[in-house]
């Protein structure tokens, strides 16, 4: 098991970033076409990940452990809108005789317990839990759901041949269309 958790460490560690790794391109990425109502479509050179976010979005990237992530915050409404993006080393994975499955979990289980730790600095108690597997046409999902104060925080976890991805949505009315355009527009 430590031996799984140090290969996976170390290949969300390394991180290339598809193209969107240098600064140009990220810049790029922050500055795709905007749709109606303010809303954005990002997608990266090279990658097949896309999804759809309000304006504006903040992008910031994690030094230590290199995840590029996507934000867009909506005080009035109450919601939050997040896409964490980490580049996988899949050969490694394969040679290492690390299941799809495996790497998702550890990745799930170090974001989720990050988010635990910040909202118990914040005052707040979590209770993950686990919302079943997601069916996507290549690659695999899961999904895990709390409650944290008023908000419903869902987070959905994917990963495919390039990369892990973190989707999270937290609102207080789980039928916000905005919340729910979000999370049907991310495609990893």
């Amino acid at each position: 098991v430590m031996t799984f958790l140090k290969s996976t460490l170390a290949v969300l560690s390394v991180f290339g970033m598809f193209s969107i790794a240098g600064p140009a391109n990220a810049q790029q990425a922050a500055n795709a076409p905007t749709g109606a109502g303010g809303w954005q479509t990002m997608s990266i050179d090279g990658a097949t990940v896309r999804f759809e976010m309000p304006k504006p979005i903040k992008m910031n990237q994690d030094p230590q452990n290199g995840m590029v992530v996507y934000a867009h915050n909506n005080p009035a409404r109450k919601t939050s809108m997040k896409v964490g993006i980490v580049k996988r080393d899949f050969q490694k994975d394969q040679s290492q005789g690390l299941s799809d499955d495996k790497v998702l979990d550890n990745f799930a289980l170090r974001v989720l317990a990050g988010n635990k730790l910040s909202f118990k600095k914040l005052g707040f108690s979590t209770n993950y839990q686990f919302g079943g597997n997601l069916k996507l046409a290549t690659g695999v999902g899961k999904q895990y759901n709390t409650q944290v104060g008023k908000a419903q925080v869902l987070n959905r976890f994917y990963i495919n041949k390039q990369g892990l991805y973190y989707v999270e949505a937290t609102t207080q009315n789980t039928s916000d269309p905005e919340i729910n355009r979000f999370l049907k527009s991310f495609r990893p």
